[in-house]
């Protein structure tokens, strides 16, 4: 148990997971907007992940021009 334990991190640590948690945290903003609510600490996140490639790996550019346009909205610097 502790050998899977340990391995969960790295699996954590590909590009996939990269892309896929800057797509789910825009796609929760964009609710919350859409619900007249504030979504830009779920952007905020995107951001960080994006800017961690060492950490979470790299994240597409289509996804990072989407960041920028959702950063400009809360008025983040990205």
């Amino acid at each position: 148990m502790k050998k899977f334990l340990l391995l969960i991190p790295t699996f954590l640590a590909t590009p996939i997971y990269a892309n896929s948690y800057v797509n789910d945290n825009l796609n929760a903003a964009d609710m919350m907007f859409n619900n007249g609510m504030d979504g830009c600490a779920n952007v905020s996140m995107a951001i960080m992940v994006a800017n961690s490639p060492q950490i979470y790996g790299p994240t597409s550019s289509s996804l990072k021009s989407e960041i920028k346009t959702y950063a400009i909205k809360c008025n983040l610097r990205f």
